[in-house]
């Protein structure tokens, strides 16, 4: 085990100082939970469900003193599809240990959906952004203030800048053809500190931050911003570009993660999910890992995940601080993959197939510990025809807690903690969501995780 003391901490930005106060465990976007012991399960131990909330439709959870646990909630627009009808999103507290509601906002504006964000600024206030809307909340969920945001399309969350300030941009997902635009606010006001910026094409992914820049993964290139304070203006980065392509049979890519040296993406983000992301890639090629230099735009280079075709993703890679170590899926082919960063280059480390991983990571540097998903479901249930057939019933009939709770089983999730330097099991256990996890779960306070899904939230311990 690595001493929890040597273990860098993803400290960038004017984040609450408590692990995982935002998504991802900062705006490094690691998925690293430095700062607190790991799980530590030793032989004979096991993981049990220890609680479990019915939360449809939910996006995240995080953390920010010791017991208390923020979860983003929205109303589901079924009707015409993501970004059609115009929804509201709220922010609720939960019980750490039982799952109840503790807490809420009212439902508060958002607008066409897409899964939005909430994260504890260093001021001790949550912020939420959600659809076309910036919400602040004190940490008892009171509305201090809001703002609409210049773009109707939905704002997949936000970073915090060194400075305070939160960044937020537009995406036109699933499609990936209208460029996005970035705007910068003010964290008392939420009024904005810059003209907003417009890139000059697409991004669907999340933002990532150092504290200064904010690295944006665009539909060819990566892009480097900066707030120039003085002048008032969003700066891009004209000398630090990497082009990833995309080739005809690959589609663009999502979540970065920062290292020291690197900025790492996977591609391939166009997909047709529903419960589960299996089977749904729509583009041929297989997925990939990319990564660049930070100080030199032409270093990038990339490797197959799966080298299956339709490969897909939705997610960023995770980042092992302590041994170097990257993770990347393949959701649309169940396969996790493992490697070491030495230098520029990718060394194989391990490979599971048939491992149905779609959503976020979290990695515990200390206990060499890694926390994933593995949905199960019959390859039947996935024929393009059954599909396209039964997702309009089961979209209408899966917002009624009754069916969710006694409905025909679709498939069946799992959380699972396996060794990060072997990626051998160390313990699983069923977790009852009707979908399959590919948000944001969390950390515990103590030798737990928050598993979550778009239905389910869930408290798996150590027992």
């Amino acid at each position: 085990m690595t001493d929890q003391a040597q273990v860098p901490v993803d400290d960038v930005g004017q984040y609450w100082p408590t692990p995982w106060s935002s998504e991802d465990g900062g705006s490094l976007r690691w998925c690293c939970a430095g700062g607190q012991a790991g799980l530590g399960i030793q032989p004979g131990e096991r993981l049990e469900v220890a609680a479990v909330k019915d939360a449809f439709a939910s996006d995240m959870v995080i953390r920010r003193n010791e017991g208390e646990l923020y979860a983003l909630r929205h109303e589901m627009p079924w009707t015409g599809g993501a970004q059609s009808a115009p929804v509201r999103g709220w922010t609720e507290k939960l019980d750490p240990i039982t799952l109840e509601v503790i807490a809420s906002t009212p439902k508060l504006p958002g607008g066409p959906y897409w899964p939005g964000g909430i994260g504890c600024h260093a001021n001790g206030d949550i912020y939420m952004v959600f659809g076309g809307w910036a919400h602040r909340l004190t940490a008892d969920l009171e509305v201090l203030a809001s703002h609409k945001l210049p773009v109707t399309r939905p704002h997949n969350s936000f970073v915090i800048l060194n400075g305070g300030e939160l960044v937020t941009k537009d995406c036109d997902a699933p499609a990936g053809l209208a460029p996005s635009t970035v705007s910068i606010l003010d964290p008392l006001t939420l009024l904005p500190v810059a003209e907003p910026l417009t890139l000059p094409e697409p991004s669907i992914g999340r933002l990532c931050s150092d504290g200064e820049n904010v690295f944006v993964i665009g539909t060819t290139k990566v892009f480097r911003l900066h707030l120039d304070r003085d002048a008032g203006k969003i700066v891009v980065d004209d000398h630090w570009q990497p082009s990833y392509g995309p080739a005809p049979g690959r589609s663009f890519g999502w979540d970065p993660v920062i290292t020291d040296e690197h900025v790492l993406w996977m591609d391939n983000g166009q997909n047709d999910t529903d419960v589960t992301m299996l089977d749904c890639g729509t583009a041929p090629d297989p997925v990939r890992l990319w990564w660049a230099r930070r100080d030199d735009a032409s270093k990038i280079d990339s490797t197959e995940i799966s080298g299956l075709p339709y490969g897909t993703e939705s997610n960023p890679p995770a980042w092992d601080p302590v041994g170097g170590v990257v993770i990347a899926y393949d959701a649309g082919n169940a396969v996790l993959r493992a490697w070491r960063l030495v230098g520029d280059r990718m060394e194989d480390l391990w490979r599971r197939d048939g491992f149905a991983h779609a959503g976020h990571l979290i990695l515990y540097p200390d206990t060499r510990e890694l926390v994933v998903q593995d949905w199960k479901q019959s390859k039947s249930l996935r024929r393009p025809l059954v599909r396209r057939v039964t997702r309009p019933v089961l979209q209408a009939l899966g917002q009624f807690a009754f069916v969710r709770r006694r409905g025909v089983a679709l498939g069946s999730d799992q959380l699972v903690v396996l060794d990060l330097d072997t990626g051998a099991d160390k313990a699983r256990v069923d977790v009852p969501s009707p979908c399959q996890g590919y948000l944001f779960p969390a950390p515990g306070f103590g030798r737990d995780v928050y598993y979550q899904s778009a239905t389910t939230i869930a408290r798996v311990a150590v027992v």
